[in-house]
C-alpha cells in the first residue's frame, strides 16, 4: 500500500468511529430550568467499501465499530427565553477491521472527552422558532499510541460549534436544521511520528420530526459532510469528505423522565473514505 494512501486511509478510519456530537430531532429543544439529564448511547457502524477521489478503491475493506457515549447535562435558565446547558461527554468502544484492511487490526479504549455549552433562545416575538448556538471542546485525553494503526484518541484539541433553528410548523411538525464546523488542532505525533494537520469540516443536517403525542415522536433526515481535508508533514492527503447520508428516528418516553432513542441511517454517497452501510443508534436518557 502506497505511503499516502496508507496515511489517507488511517484518517478515513479515524473519521469514521466515535462520533461524539451526533444531534437527534429534539435535542435542541430547551430542557426546563434546573433540569439534569444523564445519557447512555450505543452505536453500531459497518462499512466495507472505501473510496478515494468519488472512486471505490475496495470492496472488501470491511470496519466495524461499537461505540458508546456517557453524557450528562444541566439546565439553566438565567434569564427569560433562554436555555443554557453545559454539558460533558465520554466517548468508548471496539473498532475491528478486516479483509483489504485487516493490518490495522483492531481497538478497545476510551476516547476524547468532551466539554460543551449550548445556549438555545425561544423569542417572545416569535415563539414557533428556537436558535440555538452550541460550542464544544474536546479534549485528547483518550488512549493514543503513534505504533497502532487505530486509536480512539485523537491526541489533539478540536473546537466544534453548532448552530441550530428549529421551525415548529404545528403543533405536530418540527423542521429541524443545524450546521456545525469542527476546527482541528494539530497532532505532531501521528504516524512514525509526523505531523497532521486538518482542514475545518463542516456538517448539515436537516430533519422533519413528527410528534405523534407529547410522549412519542418520529423524524426523517439525513445530512451532507464536507472538508476536513488532511495534510501529512505537509503533503495533501487529497482525502476531502464529501458524504450524503440519510436517517430514520423513533423517541419514546416509557415514563415521564425515562425516554429511548433509536435510528438507522446510511450513507448514499461517500467520495473519500468508508461508505456506511449501517449506522444504528440506541439511547436511553433519564431526567433527574
Amino acid at each position: 500500500m502506497k505511503k499516502k494512501l496508507f496515511f489517507a486511509l488511517l484518517t478515513a478510519v479515524a473519521a469514521s468511529h466515535v462520533h461524539a456530537l451526533e444531534v437527534q430531532p429534539g435535542d435542541f429543544e430547551a430542557l426546563p430550568n434546573g433540569t439534569a439529564m444523564g445519557l447512555v448511547y450505543y452505536n453500531y457502524t459497518s462499512s466495507k467499501d472505501l473510496y478515494a477521489n468519488d472512486r471505490k478503491v475496495s470492496s472488501n475493506a470491511k470496519l466495524k465499530a461499537n461505540a458508546g457515549l456517557a453524557r450528562f447535562i444541566y439546565a439553566i435558565h438565567p434569564i427569560p427565553n433562554v436555555s443554557i446547558e453545559p454539558q460533558v461527554i465520554l466517548p468508548f468502544g471496539r473498532i475491528t477491521t478486516d479483509g483489504d484492511i485487516s493490518v490495522l487490526g483492531k481497538t478497545t479504549a476510551i476516547g476524547d472527552i468532551v466539554y460543551g455549552m449550548p445556549i438555545k433562545y425561544i423569542p417572545d416575538a416569535a415563539p414557533k422558532h428556537t436558535f440555538g448556538i452550541a460550542p464544544f471542546v474536546t479534549l485528547p485525553t483518550g488512549k493514543y499510541d503513534n505504533n497502532r494503526g487505530l486509536n480512539l484518541g485523537e491526541n489533539r484539541w478540536n473546537t466544534i460549534v453548532q448552530l441550530a433553528w428549529l421551525y415548529h410548523i404545528h403543533p405536530q411538525f418540527t423542521l429541524e436544521n443545524i450546521v456545525d464546523g469542527t476546527i482541528y488542532g494539530k497532532n505532531s505525533d501521528y504516524q512514525g511520528h509526523s505531523t497532521l494537520k486538518q482542514k475545518t469540516k463542516y456538517e448539515y443536517q436537516s430533519y422533519l420530526r413528527y410528534n405523534v403525542s407529547p410522549a412519542t415522536a418520529f423524524g426523517i433526515g439525513g445530512g451532507w459532510i464536507w472538508g476536513g481535508e488532511t495534510k501529512v508533514n505537509e503533503i495533501n492527503q487529497d482525502n476531502r469528505s464529501n458524504t450524503i447520508y440519510g436517517k430514520l428516528i423513533a423517541t419514546h418516553f416509557i415514563t415521564p423522565r425515562f425516554q429511548v432513542n433509536m435510528s438507522i441511517g446510511k450513507d448514499f454517497k461517500a467520495e473519500n473514505g468508508f461508505k456506511q452501510d449501517i449506522d444504528t443508534y440506541l439511547r436511553f436518557a433519564y431526567l433527574f
